[in-house]
């Protein structure tokens, strides 16, 4: 296990996407005459639901709710009941991730006709914020950002790496989130005493000298699912007689794909391998409550070593079982007066989780020996 999360970490460095993601297919263990039963049921709800279709709105909505902390420890637990184990075991590794929105975010009059929003993300492994394998920036536009709506509400999200100095800098406060876009300001600002003071300068100018964009990689947002590309939620993780908890398919979710389409994106490894090359294969769904995150890599340029969906790359990382990793928030991070940033813990089952401030060393030690 050890020496699979080593390889994890460096295949993880490259992914273009929010954390593990993957492509959806159905279970290999699935049963297909249900699927395709629940499959015709949800395209019927679906097809019957009154959605908002106000493209403003829904931008809204999807940047209200995507930010905060979310974590897959109960999935974790359960994968270990059913005797799976991480990597070649079918199973899922411990991760949390945190979205720290920009302060301005929607605190002021304008908050519902910006047409951008920017995100601060990182990834970490065992509830512990000093395991952090990935950060990122997002940057979300909305669907009329060039002055035409078309009625349509699909959101861009484009994925950018930080900067080095950025990184480094944030590592230093890994778990204090609430710092993370002031000190992001601090770095940009260095000691140029000539450079416009923080209160009078919009935060969306700076941002872009501190990340670098990752070509072929944007992830679009919509009002809609698909029951091909998101195939996963019908699916039962465990092969029984449940079904996934679909709670809502529209005021309550959203569901994004990779603008690439099916067959993924190749990217450019930024790990301990320089020059490797990795196709990126993702889906992701988001509820108020929860987060899925699919996500699988594969090595285009070598010789297949199992049977996996691309039988003829072998498989770097993710869930062999095609089975998101699914995520529950923990807490919200919301603007105070000032446009401050305060965690508000939702769930006392997982606060632990958000860092050595929410526990104490024993519960930590018990809480990781129930998955090993």
């Amino acid at each position: 296990f050890f020496v699979y999360s080593v390889c994890l970490v460096a295949a993880l460095a490259v992914g273009c996407s929010d954390g593990l993601l993957a492509f959806s297919r159905a279970s290999p263990h699935s049963n297909s005459k249900t699927a395709r039963q629940r499959s015709t049921i949800v395209r019927t709800i679906a097809r019957e639901v009154d959605c908002d279709k106000s493209s403003g709105e829904y931008f809204r909505r999807l940047t209200s709710t995507f930010q905060g902390d979310f974590d897959n420890y109960n999935q974790v637990v359960l994968d270990r009941q059913h005797g799976l184990t991480p990597g070649a075991g079918g199973g899922h590794e411990h991760i949390h991730c945190t979205l720290v929105p920009c302060p301005d975010f929607g605190d002021d009059a304008e908050g519902d006709t910006r047409r951008s929003r920017w995100i601060l993300a990182a990834f970490y492994f065992n509830g512990n914020p000093q395991q952090i394998f990935r950060f990122r920036a997002y940057q979300l536009w909305a669907p009329d950002h060039d002055g035409m709506d078309d009625g349509s509400a699909v959101v861009r999200m484009k994925l950018n790496t930080l900067s080095p100095v950025l990184e480094q800098a944030l590592r230093k406060r890994s778990e204090e989130p609430c710092s993370w876009w002031r000190t992001a300001w601090k770095v940009w600002s260095g000691e140029d005493k000539k450079k416009v003071h923080e209160d009078v300068i919009p935060w969306s100018q700076f941002i872009p000298s501190l990340v670098s964009p990752l070509q072929g990689c944007d992830v679009l947002w919509e009002e809609d699912w698909d029951a091909a590309k998101h195939s996963y939620l019908l699916d039962n993780a465990y092969n029984s007689d449940e079904s996934n908890d679909i709670t809502s398919f529209c005021d309550t979710s959203f569901h994004a794909t990779m603008e690439a389409g099916s067959g993924g994106a190749i990217v450019d490894s930024i790990s301990m391998i320089p020059g490797q090359r990795i196709l990126i294969k993702d889906e992701l769904s988001l509820w108020e409550d929860k987060f899925w995150i699919n996500d699988r890599g594969y090595d285009p340029d070598g010789e297949t070593d199992s049977m996996n969906e691309n039988q003829d790359m072998p498989f770097v990382y993710g869930n062999r079982r095609g089975v998101p990793y699914k995520l529950e928030r923990v807490s919200h991070i919301v603007s105070t007066a000032g446009a401050e940033l305060q965690v508000a813990p939702v769930s006392g089952e997982l606060q632990w989780t958000l860092g050595g401030s929410y526990r104490t060393p024993g519960e930590y030690e018990a809480k990781l020996k129930a998955i090993i």
